[in-house]
């Protein structure tokens, strides 16, 4: 737990409610941390397999910075992870990962104001894709 607390900034306390756990049943607690483990690390290998898959040096993470966004652009890690602090620690992880393995990590952080934005002017609907093809223009012009 103190490493997963780290990552994410979070208190023992804030991570427990935040995962709907009950404080006063540790067995509960230690089961849930780790089924919570096991999916960041299992996220974290489909970054890696997608990296080595593209047969490219580079790739872009999406980091997201509020509930709301990681909740409507990712509902179904949103529901696993339950949290965008829990998301961070998830990317800060993939990052890691994939540089242990030579390749270039850039992250870009979801502003949906812009995306949507972006989204309306070009008249395309959301899509993962398209959401890398956002980022990595923001990561350009910067």
């Amino acid at each position: 737990m103190q490493i997963l607390q780290e990552e994410t900034g979070l208190s023992q306390d804030t991570l427990i409610e935040t995962l709907g756990l009950d404080n006063s049943d540790k067995k509960s607690i230690a089961v849930a941390l780790a089924k919570l483990e096991a999916i960041i690390e299992t996220y974290v290998l489909n970054e890696v397999d997608s990296f080595l898959v593209r047969a490219q040096n580079n790739i872009i993470l999406i980091r997201f910075i509020s509930e709301d966004d990681f909740a409507l652009y990712e509902p179904e890690l949103f529901n696993l992870l339950k949290c965008f602090s829990i998301h961070t620690a998830f990317i800060t992880r993939a990052k890691r990962a994939i540089e242990r393995i030579d390749g270039t990590v850039a992250i870009a952080f979801m502003d949906s104001h812009y995306y949507e934005t972006w989204l309306g002017v070009n008249d395309f609907d959301d899509n993962p894709d398209l959401r890398i093809t956002w980022a990595s223009q923001q990561i350009k012009g910067k």
